[in-house]
């Protein structure tokens, strides 16, 4: 309603900016596509139990939300009469928690499903990573025409950033060998409801008069200094990981996640400041 609409703008001031730090954040839900190989010794025999091939089969899988990933159907629904941002990301949002939701009950409660429903489910969660992806990086060059190409390298950087980024939840929560039903649970519900609670701030807006109104310049080297630190954290997490016997132990973790976390909360101030 009114009262809600007014709150979230309140909070996030309605700017190119705000949708900028939207659409970084998007990007981290798209990113699941790269961490398929934390889970798949441990699905394989949930899903393939006693299968000589279920190492090849699990590939086909991966290949299977690669696919999803690839096919540019996200872009026709944007550009459509009744699409745009909103729509394709409540779209990503459903494919991401049918996909993701599906194969937790696979794996859970031994559901022994077909290969072929095992692949459209993994298809089905990789094809709404990329309309996540497609609905930050259309929306962001609509909003930022004279800068287009500083403003998706920082987009983009957060989708390859979000492998990284969601591995240390993974590390943190999910790393035994029989939590990997519940990691896709929590991909499932954690990245829906993530978009979902993007999406209102996903919008085209017209740009400022005159352009560089808002700053671009200061915020853009904020936006890349921060970007760069989060890099170089998760680079020194992983080296710490490699060659400290340390690493291995619950509170690294945690420490690592509460460092991501405090990264995140950084991201608004494109937004505010000026």
């Amino acid at each position: 309603g009114p009262t809600r609409t007014c709150a979230m703008s309140s909070l996030f001031p309605t700017s190119r900016w705000s949708v900028l730090v939207a659409s970084m954040l998007l990007e981290l839900c798209g990113g699941s596509v790269y961490i398929t190989n934390l889970y798949l010794a441990a699905l394989r025999p949930r899903l393939f139990p006693g299968a000589a091939d279920g190492e090849a089969l699990m590939e086909y899988l991966v290949f299977a939300s690669n696919l999803g990933n690839w096919v540019p159907l996200a872009g026709f629904l944007y550009d459509a009469r009744r699409g745009g941002p909103r729509t394709v990301v409540f779209a990503g949002a459903a494919l991401t928690l049918l996909g993701y939701g599906g194969l937790w009950l696979c794996s859970a409660f031994d559901v022994h499903a077909n290969f072929a429903v095992l692949w459209l489910l993994w298809f089905l969660w990789g094809h709404g990573s990329g309309y996540f992806d497609c609905a930050a990086i259309a929306t962001c060059s609509a909003n930022f025409r004279e800068s287009r190409g500083l403003v998706l390298g920082l987009t983009k950087s957060f989708y390859g950033l979000s492998g990284s980024l969601l591995t240390q939840v993974f590390l943190a929560f999910f790393a035994a060998p029989d939590a990997a039903p519940a990691f896709l649970l929590f991909l499932g519900v954690a990245l829906c409801l993530l978009a979902l609670a993007l999406a209102p701030l996903v919008r085209r807006l017209a740009p400022p008069r005159p352009l560089d109104a808002d700053s671009p310049s200061r915020r853009f080297a904020r936006g890349y200094a921060l970007v760069g630190a989060l890099a170089v954290a998760m680079v020194a997490i992983s080296l710490l990981r490699a060659f400290s016997p340390l690493a291995a132990s619950r509170a690294f973790s945690l420490g690592a996640l509460g460092l991501v976390a405090a990264s995140l909360l950084a991201l608004p101030s494109l937004a505010w400041g000026a």
